[in-house]
């Protein structure tokens, strides 16, 4: 199996691609940078296996990522919601877009993106920083 999900046994859980590093649900967080091979490499399997879920909320991001992996990315803007053994697969800008008028009109390439997954546990009951 993947390196990157080596401690995860049958494909039972979800991949969820984002293109930014959210928290979206209370709980505990492991975020690890991963190469762009890695991140081919999972993106294409959980496609092929039917275990992948967009919440890439730009167009010209999808069209990178589809680029990048030739695997078709659906743009969406509803929030991402996480269930105990989801994975998030992540692509952020290495950068913030200063000037807001720039927003509608970069084109961002391979070169500007960083790639991470990031793994979420819920707090434990009882947790004693509640």
């Amino acid at each position: 199996m993947l390196s990157a999900l080596s401690h995860v046994s049958n494909i039972t859980y979800m991949i969820l691609l984002l293109n930014s590093a959210v928290m979206p649900t209370e709980g505990v967080y492991t975020l690890k940078r991963i190469s762009e091979d890695t991140f081919v490499k999972v993106l294409r399997e959980a496609s092929a296996t039917d275990n992948l879920q967009s919440y890439i909320g730009y167009p010209e991001t999808a069209k990178v990522i589809e680029q990048l992996t030739g695997v078709g990315i659906e743009v969406s803007r509803e929030q991402a919601m996480l269930a105990l053994g989801d994975i998030m697969l992540i692509v952020k800008l290495r950068h913030r877009i200063q000037d807001l008028s720039d927003i509608r009109t970069y084109q961002p390439s391979v070169d500007d993106l960083d790639f991470f997954t990031c793994h979420w546990q819920p707090l434990n009951e009882g947790d004693p920083s509640e």
